[in-house]
């Protein structure tokens, strides 16, 4: 996941102190209300919204802070974040969406939409753009960033840059997370679709589950609702660094969605509505290595243990955002934790509030 720029998690080092800004009310007042109000005063976090879903129904959106400091506009429901990498789950659901529809294999060559390729890609398969085993060079976990964030590029040159390096192992051999992977997954749908991924992702995903604002970051669309991004630094806060707008749309987590989107999209996981079965399994299920090893990743939600129970979580990281998602399976609870400041971590808050969710269940009189 990448670093400065990225839209994996970061990890960033503490700055000076700034001023620490008012808590918007929040809808319950609790000790998640507390967790929260402590991490933005002591992170200096502008704004933040959580939302909380169980088997479908919304269970909690709590709003806190600022979406935008220069004009102190709150953080409402309807207040669009950027995503990340839990953008990427939308990606991973294009992908298996064309699967269901007989357009593409999982198990086909990346080869036989991407038109040529280096002889070393010949074995990768779109499987293994999005179970991040493809062993591609990448930004994050390789030493640096390998575009210019302020150039305009074509996907052409997107799949240049990324073919000019060597590939880290043989594919299907290991895992290590990819950015790159999920570039070359957009590019694909693109180039199968004859339609811009993120008009795919609009027609045949967002509408029809009524995520009325979920799109594509630009920064030349009026988009209503949109939140500032915002850095930290040892003069105080500022705005989130320039990217182009061709980088703003790859399919590595370049979108905006308000808690309004989450709660619709998560209802649709919870029904396992627009995909099947078998498709909602292969987004959450664990990596296979072509040796048999099971790895403890997957392609957008990796399994963790919260307050001893089995759970899936991710994060992500772009231009002045970090988010966070985690899930009880069993349960059907979700948390998602959006939040305008790169320096922080929402993985931590969005862990306690799963496990107050999940104790409230528990907790919860019987109905009558």
């Amino acid at each position: 996941m990448r670093q400065t720029a990225s839209r994996g998690a970061g990890r960033w080092a503490r700055a000076a102190a700034w001023v620490a800004l008012a808590v918007a009310p929040a809808t319950h007042a609790d000790e998640v209300d507390a967790l929260f109000q402590a991490a933005r005063t002591r992170d200096h976090v502008p704004g933040a919204a959580l939302l909380v879903v169980r088997d479908a129904q919304v269970q909690r959106v709590s709003t806190y802070g600022y979406a935008n400091l220069e004009h102190d506009v709150p953080v409402r429901h309807d207040t669009l974040f950027q995503s990340g990498s839990l953008g990427k789950q939308f990606t991973a659901a294009a992908v298996l969406l064309l699967q269901e529809r007989g357009r593409l294999s999982l198990g086909d060559p990346v080869a036989k939409y991407l038109g040529p390729v280096p002889d070393a890609w010949r074995g990768i398969t779109v499987r293994e753009l999005l179970d991040h085993t493809a062993g591609l060079h990448d930004t994050e976990e390789d030493g640096g960033e390998i575009f210019d964030l302020r150039r305009e590029y074509t996907d052409e040159e997107l799949v240049r840059t990324i073919a000019s390096y060597p590939l880290n192992y043989p594919p299907g051999t290991r895992w290590k997370y990819s950015n790159s992977g999920y570039i070359l997954a957009g590019i694909l749908v693109t180039r199968l679709t004859g339609r811009f991924y993120g008009d795919f992702l609009a027609s045949e995903i967002f509408r029809p589950l009524g995520m009325r604002t979920a799109r594509i970051i630009s920064d030349r669309d009026i988009v209503r609702h949109r939140a500032a991004g915002y850095l930290r630094t040892g003069d105080g806060v500022r705005n989130q660094d320039f990217a182009s707008a061709a980088l703003n749309a790859t399919a590595d987590g370049s979108l905006y969605l308000s808690v309004d989107d989450w709660a619709a999209w998560i209802a649709a996981m919870d029904r396992r509505q627009l995909l099947s079965p078998a498709s909602w399994e292969a987004l959450w299920a664990r990596t296979h290595l072509a040796d048999g090893s099971v790895t403890e990743h997957g392609f957008c939600f990796d399994p963790v243990t919260v307050a001893g129970i089995p759970a899936l979580e991710f994060d992500g990281s772009w231009q002045g955002f970090r988010t966070a998602l985690e899930r009880d399976p069993a349960t059907r609870t979700t948390v998602v934790v959006l939040m305008n400041l790169a320096d922080t971590d929402p993985l931590p808050l969005a862990r306690a509030a799963l496990s107050h969710a999940l104790d409230s269940g528990r907790n919860a009189a019987p109905a009558h």
